[in-house]
């Protein structure tokens, strides 16, 4: 049998490969004809079952039902005690065993005995094997030291075989990781760049439309350009929110009321032949996230289940808390062990093939026809799901449906309420004095007008350093400071603080269409600053 081990052990490339070849071994050298395997999770400090070996004709169901679901700590139960002990154990009749779990699930199922070595050294265990027979045997020293042998040789092989799929799944993760991150480090210059433009367009169309209202073809004309606009603005704001450099406003949220506040949007967009099902987890816990982000990653992936779905199909919404172990993690490529609260979209569709599940988070990337769609529904959801301090994880089986696991971090405290939208009061102007600092002269120039236009009194700088001279110099009060996060030499940022330093009661107003200093935002908006996102129009 050594010799058969050490042979499974060299050809083996996977531990789900190795171990039911090892487990026929055993048994049929040692008149076995059921074997379990239960590997320690480090984390929970537990044993669970990982898998098994059956002999043709055994009638074990219940016996192996129960065993998968349990869990056996140091010293508990008979797979504890040899993890305790560290050595082989052997128990001739289940008639004699006492009250062992389980001892009379194997009697029902035709097994007088078992025997049950460690994996691995007395210091270093891996996990335990047990092996149950039909036969009584009485065990002998040879045997012990046998098992004791190959427990050892397969401790070590589950010890390298984790470490090389540890190795191989960070290198896999940190080369899709720098993929992913100078895609969007690019789509964010790109959208920087191209919501200055947009907040142009959008200003002066919208500044124009008053003077067109007795030109009816003139006035329509200007509409479809601000239309187009703001459709080029929603795929700037997509591409910003994959590249994780959109300015988020997280507190703490009931992930069911968030479920349940979007349900009359979500059944209508996906339609009538698709049928709905929301299954809210009970005693949630709560999460940290932007409420309307989260909003927006429910939509895209309810809009992606119904193309998904074109004959019709189920679309279910699952809420629930996990703790994730390392075992259980196997399931899970890249989702560290922790407390999650757990949103799961599932629909019945086509299905992907594992090379499209290696792209979907792909900006652009689309199995859509041409001119359905814009392949930045899911590289949006990744974005906001991995800004939010989550992970996501997809399960596809061609022909069947696809899951999207969403895991958000657990919280202390309790979720607030999801607030409807506020209504925009109408602008008065005033008089006012306002520090405008844009580094982009058609923007500056922009809001230059604007401003003044409702009779503000504006001190304009061109960049931070001109800016703190004004402050400087100007004799009079300055009211509000509005100026562009990203600019070079100093960020809006750093030039607010030494605004302030010089009039501590100034108000600031930021603004951007891309930053790289967007973690620091939140912390920095409050009762004297805020944050508007470009483009806007006046």
């Amino acid at each position: 049998m050594q010799l058969a081990i050490s042979q499974i052990l060299f050809e083996a490339r996977t531990l789900d490969d190795a171990m039911p070849q090892l487990l026929q071994a055993v048994c049929e050298t040692m008149e076995g004809v059921l074997a379990y395997v239960w590997l320690i999770d480090r984390d929970a400090k537990v044993l669970r079952w990982m898998t098994k070996w059956s002999a043709s004709g055994v009638q074990a169901e219940e016996l192996e039902r129960t065993s998968r679901a349990m869990t056996f700590a140091l010293g508990e139960g008979w797979p504890g005690s040899v993890w305790k002990s560290g050595q082989p154990a052997w128990i001739q009749d289940f008639a004699e065993a006492g009250k062992l779990p389980r001892t009379s699930l194997a009697t029902e199922g035709g097994l007088l005995g078992a025997f049950a070595f460690p994996l691995g050294s007395r210091s270093d265990i891996s996990g335990v094997v047990e092996c149950f027979s039909r036969e009584l045997r009485q065990p002998d020293n040879d045997v012990f030291r046998m098992m004791a042998d190959i427990g050892m040789k397969i401790g070590q092989f589950i010890d390298r075989k984790r470490t090389e799929e540890a190795l191989q799944e960070s290198e896999q993760q940190l080369r899709q990781a720098v993929k992913l991150e100078a895609i969007g480090r690019l789509a964010g210059g790109i959208a920087h760049d191209f919501n200055n433009v947009l907040t142009v367009i959008t200003g002066y169309g919208t500044m124009l439309l008053p003077s067109l209202e007795g030109d009816s073809v003139s006035r329509a004309r200007m509409m479809e350009i601000l239309k187009a606009a703001n459709r080029a603005a929603a795929l700037t704001h997509q591409l910003l929110a994959f590249s994780r450099r959109q300015v988020l406003q997280p507190r703490i949220l009931d992930l069911n009321a968030v479920v349940a506040s979007i349900e009359h949007l979500l059944r209508p967009l996906i339609g009538e032949d698709v049928e709905f099902v929301i299954v809210p987890g009970g005693a949630l816990s709560a999460i940290r996230a932007d409420p309307g982000q989260l909003e927006q990653v429910l939509m895209n992936l309810a809009v992606n289940a119904r193309d998904a779905m074109p004959q019709g199909g189920r679309l279910t919404i699952m809420t629930a808390n996990l703790e994730l172990h390392d075992l259980t993690r196997g399931k899970t490529h890249h989702v560290p062990p922790g407390s999650y609260v757990v949103l799961s979209v599932t629909d019945t569709g086509c299905g992907m093939d594992a090379a499209t599940q290696a792209k979907i988070f792909e900006p652009f990337f689309t199995t859509k026809e041409k001119g359905r769609g814009t392949g930045l529904g899911l590289a949006t959801v990744y974005g906001i799901v991995e800004q939010s301090g989550g992970h996501i994880e997809v399960i596809s089986v061609q022909g069947r449906g696809t899951t999207f696991m969403i895991y958000f971090p657990r919280v202390e405290g309790v979720g607030q309420p999801v607030e409807p939208e506020v209504s925009l009061q109408k602008l008065c102007g005033g008089s006012e004095t306002i520090l405008l600092v844009e580094d982009e002269r058609a923007v500056r120039d922009l809001l230059r007008q604007v401003l003044q236009r409702y009779g503000y009194t504006v001190l304009e700088a061109s960049y931070p350093e001109q800016a703190l001279e004004l402050s400087q110099c100007h004799e009079g009060p300055i009211h509000l400071l509005v100026t562009d996060v990203v600019m070079p030499m100093m960020s809006g940022l750093e030039l607010a603080g030494e605004t302030r330093a010089m009039r501590p009661s100034l108000r600031v107003l930021y603004m951007s269409g891309y930053t790289d200093n967007v973690r620091d935002l939140p912390h920095v908006v409050n009762a004297m600053s805020s944050f508007l996102q470009k483009p806007f129009s006046p």
